[in-house]
């Protein structure tokens, strides 16, 4: 953005934008955290907490938050093991002030820095590095839609954009392109494919 070169020979994206505008994206549900968290200047949001207490409530009869496994992981796809915990371990606190910064993502200029001045999708025509943008099917988070906003404002011949997921299954929701059981067989060789062919 400064006229450096990046010195970056690919990048690979995984369910990622920088705009939801277009998107039903349930990240939304953490927007209402953000303005409570500024006004009390609570510095960190306990995600992490959060989700491990409403956990039995989504893995247990009578499954009152079973939407909540698929924000995480589609029908299937991940060992019922890792997804516990996943939940119960890899989650954590959030800094108000990230929570903040992504609740731009969700106004008609996207993603912008902290201070509220740069914005992130004004720069991507300038890039001059391969992208490959990775979608899932069920992705509740990051659906392919907002990853697709993102893809167009890359110079086209240069991005690859990719979902993953069929229409009768597998599908993957958005931490399956990472730990979902297929991942290692579909996702991975597909990454390193396109991270090769820009690799000398």
């Amino acid at each position: 953005f400064e006229g450096r070169e990046p010195e970056l020979k690919a990048v690979v994206t995984l369910a990622s934008s920088l705009d939801y505008t277009s998107s039903n994206s349930t990240l939304k549900l953490l927007l209402p955290l953000a303005d409570p968290a500024q006004a009390l200047n609570v510095p960190v949001v306990p995600l992490g907490a959060m989700l491990a207490a409403a956990y039995p409530l989504s893995s247990r009869p009578p499954y009152i938050l079973a939407r909540l496994n698929n924000l995480i992981s589609a029908e299937d796809m991940m060992h019922p093991e890792l997804l516990k915990k996943l939940v119960l371990n890899n989650f954590c606190t959030i800094p108000a002030k990230l929570l903040l910064q992504l609740t731009s993502a969700f106004r008609e200029r996207g993603l912008c820095d902290r201070s509220g001045k740069f914005f992130f999708k004004d720069h991507l025509h300038k890039s001059n590095v391969p992208v490959l943008a990775i979608a899932g099917d069920q992705d509740l988070i990051c659906p392919p839609e907002a990853v697709e906003e993102t893809v167009k404002l890359l110079p086209q011949n240069l991005v690859t954009y990719k979902i993953f997921g069929e229409h009768q299954g597998p599908h993957y929701a958005h931490y399956d392109l990472v730990g979902g059981r297929l991942a290692v067989e579909q996702v991975y060789p597909c990454i390193i494919q396109f991270l090769s062919q820009h690799d000398d």
